[in-house]
């Protein structure tokens, strides 16, 4: 195989610094599949009768209290090249040590948004955890979009498995 064919094409994605002190997430080593991102700010859920908002806090750290979440915009805005989206998915090291993850995980960014990214934590242990700017909280993952059309049917093939739900394939 020639060096040519080894190669493979990389994509550039231009990210837009939205707040001071923004690091631009980018992979530590050659061939890591994600990038570290970082906290840039905290936003509170505020719920008033029927009316729910997020609210900017004015702080530089936050106690994140047990099975309470938080939104951490992260900084900064992208342009996703067309067929692609980020994931954003938690840091191993932070949900063994910590017990910290990311909600909706793995959260899509769409190649359309252009807005902030921002990762929704969550503390699953019994103790408190102190969150502070500049953290690194998750990591995003650049992923090919594979497009597809939806067949409404009335039946479906045969399979092996069949109507088995979870645990059929085996004994725990």
């Amino acid at each position: 195989m020639e060096k040519d064919q080894k190669q493979t094409k990389k994509h550039v994605i231009p990210f837009k610094k939205l707040r001071d002190g923004t690091i631009i997430p980018r992979p530590s080593k050659p061939g890591d599949a994600g990038a570290d991102a970082r906290i840039m700010g905290f936003k509170k859920i505020l719920k008033t009768n029927e009316e729910k908002k997020l609210i900017d806090l004015d702080t530089h750290s936050y106690v994140l209290k047990p099975l309470e979440r938080i939104g951490c915009p992260l900084g900064f805005a992208t342009a996703i090249p067309e067929n692609y989206y980020f994931q954003v998915v938690p840091r191993s090291g932070l949900a063994l040590w910590e017990g910290i993850s990311i909600v909706n995980s793995p959260g899509t960014i769409d190649s359309g948004y252009r807005n902030e990214w921002m990762a929704i934590v969550v503390n699953l242990s019994n103790n408190d955890v102190v969150l502070h700017k500049g953290d690194r909280i998750c990591q995003i993952i650049l992923s090919k979009m594979h497009e597809y059309d939806v067949l409404e049917v009335d039946e479906l093939p045969d399979s092996e498995r069949g109507l088995g739900g979870f645990g059929s394939t085996g004994k725990v």
